[in-house]
């Protein structure tokens, strides 16, 4: 659309730009934006390749922190790579920080805390990501600490803050700084996983609801992320003053098994599919699918069908966008 002879696309990136906020085309255009996250591995690019000129950002996981806190682990090998093709496809590469652990097989609380606690390392920290995503050919960054606990959430905020100076530093006034968020339902679940959503927003572009993982093998069998679970988890972010329109709402690509052979494993939705065979189910009301095999065994998992399901709650929620996890499990649905 053009109007005076400038685009209106235009018109709100240069806006963006002297606001400093990072400038995102698909907002601008009034389109869903779609972030696909990918690790480094056999057959990413490919996926990467493919979602070009519909997935708005690359999420690349990324860089870890070391177990003290004050820096950072080397990322995997690739992730350069994987950012100049994202870029080439014409999507925005994205690095992710997050607080994982090899050791542990999940997300540490004490590194998170080790970060958090120390206004040194928050410093150190920021500085070092925001030249390692420079150097990388990343255009934006994403805070990805997963299982805080309400002492971090004064710490949360202010890396945030940190982070947000030295990316605009270093990559850039336009250069965005996100956040993917775990799922809550009310306030005080925010809180206690250490997000202050309120204050948050002052400091970052987006908020990413991982509304996954409702259910998975630590629990019993169930969705892995229905959708009026999803609507109450964008309801109670709303209520704690993140903006519908910068909220993008987080969809699996993958599920889990109970029971059988393959108990506790995270099954991809084409392997879901092959094992559930004839007793699938769909569920317009979750928007997923499940099932339950003679042997007693259960599955549920998301897939295109689900990712088309919540894309149009997005838009119906009127939100930025969706983020798929991810595409070294399913590649992102054509619509």
């Amino acid at each position: 659309m053009v109007r005076g002879g400038v685009s209106v696309v235009a018109t709100v990136l240069a806006a963006a730009l002297l606001a400093g906020c990072s400038a995102d085309p698909s907002a601008a255009a009034g389109r869903l934006a779609v972030e696909a996250y990918v690790e480094p591995g056999t057959h990413a690019g490919t996926r990467v390749t493919d979602a070009g000129g519909r997935a708005s950002t690359i999420g690349i996981d990324g860089v870890t922190l070391a177990e003290d806190g004050a820096s950072l682990l080397d990322p995997p090998e690739g992730t350069a790579a994987l950012a100049r093709t994202a870029t080439r496809a014409g999507s925005t590469p994205e690095l992710l920080l997050s607080n994982y652990s090899s050791d542990l097989g999940d997300f540490s609380p004490e590194i998170g805390t080790a970060l958090l606690s120390s206004a040194d390392h928050r410093t150190a920290v920021a500085e070092e990501l925001a030249r390692r995503a420079r150097a990388l050919g990343m255009r934006g960054v994403q805070i990805d600490l997963e299982s805080l606990r309400a002492r971090d959430r004064a710490g949360l905020t202010a890396f945030a803050r940190t982070l947000t100076d030295a990316v605009h530093r270093r990559l850039g006034r336009g250069a965005g700084v996100s956040i993917a968020v775990m799922a809550s339902t009310s306030a005080a679940g925010f809180l206690d996983t250490g997000y202050d959503l309120r204050r948050l927003t002052r400091y970052v572009d987006r908020v990413v609801l991982m509304t996954y993982d409702e259910h998975g093998p630590w629990s019993g069998a169930g969705t892995i992320g229905s959708l009026p679970w999803a609507e109450r988890v964008v309801r109670a972010a709303e209520a704690q003053g993140v903006p519908r329109g910068r909220i993008d709402l987080g969809i699996a690509g993958y599920g889990y098994v109970w029971g059988g052979a393959h108990d506790g494993e995270q099954v991809t939705p084409a392997q879901a599919a092959k094992l559930a065979g004839e007793h699938a189910k769909w569920s317009a009301r979750d928007g997923e699918w499940s099932a339950r095999l003679r042997d007693g065994t259960r599955l549920h998992w998301s897939g295109a069908r689900s990712y088309r399901a919540r894309t149009a709650l997005a838009t119906e929620l009127r939100l930025h966008g969706v983020a798929l996890w991810s595409l070294n499990l399913q590649a992102l649905p054509r619509d």
